[in-house]
């Protein structure tokens, strides 16, 4: 990994899911540790609720991303969390501050570069993309599979000396069925702001990480630190970049700055 410092005017990141024993908080630990930024946006399933119910997970790792995040936030970033469906009880407290990180539903983001930002987490699309509980339960069994085989293969690949490889990102590809969901869900995301004065949209969930232009609208999804462990960063320079991150940074896509929108304070 590289040890860099790199400073950002803004990062995005979403399903740490913390407290899920598939979380690759090693991966996340090094990645915060080592990127700076005046804001830093958590769009969502940060920690993960839901799995903490059905068994209790929380090694140290998770404990000290939970601290970093904390001491960012006391040190003088803006922090902005916005839940997700699996830590939707602190949706309750929507408009509070705890220890100097913010709490909202929803959340717009004045880019210098970009415009103006639409920030949710995006399980508000779940109604729409026509699925049924029995195909979510199903889905759900299908996916803790999919971790485990990702965890053993990438076990595997470190034994030989082989970078990180999400074995989930590559089945997504593989599967019709699963590029028509994600296309769905982007239609879904990018429709929400279709006919405003937003441009663009920032959400996670789906845990497929894209950065792109849609129908006029830029379209970003942070993806997710079980499988993908990306991040959206926001240079000073106005270049946007979607980083995959674990034993070699690498990036994905990048939207650079629009020549014609000026840059403010």
């Amino acid at each position: 990994m590289t040890s860099a410092d790199r400073h950002c005017r803004a990062i995005w990141l979403s399903d740490l899911h913390l407290g899920e024993k598939h979380c690759r908080a090693r991966y996340l630990l090094h990645f915060l540790r080592y990127h700076h930024s005046e804001y830093l946006f958590l769009v969502g399933d940060i920690v993960d609720m839901q799995a903490l119910k059905r068994r209790w997970h929380w090694p140290e790792e998770h404990q000290q991303i939970l601290q970093l995040l904390r001491r960012k936030a006391k040190q003088g970033t803006k922090v902005i969390y916005i839940p997700g469906n699996h830590d939707d009880a602190l949706r309750d407290w929507t408009g509070s501050t705890f220890e100097h990180v913010e709490i909202h539903r929803e959340y717009v983001y004045h880019s210098p570069n970009h415009g103006k930002l639409l920030m949710v987490h995006g399980d508000e699309f779940d109604r729409q993309m026509c699925t049924s509980r029995l195909e979510g339960v199903m889905g759900d069994y299908a996916y803790d599979v999919v971790l485990m085989i990702n965890s053993l293969w990438n076990g595997v690949r470190r034994l030989f000396g082989k970078p990180y490889q999400s074995v989930a990102r590559t089945l997504k590809q593989w599967s019709p069925a699963a590029e028509a969901a994600m296309s769905r869900y982007r239609s879904l995301a990018v429709g929400k702001i279709k006919n405003t004065d937003f441009d663009g949209i920032v959400c996670g969930h789906i845990h497929n990480p894209e950065l792109l232009p849609v129908e006029g609208k830029l379209y970003i999804n942070t993806g997710d630190w079980l499988e993908n462990c990306t991040a959206v960063l926001e240079h000073h320079d106005g270049r946007l970049e979607l980083s995959h991150y674990s034993e070699q940074t690498q990036e994905l896509s990048a939207v650079a700055a629009p020549v014609n929108r000026p840059r403010t304070a």
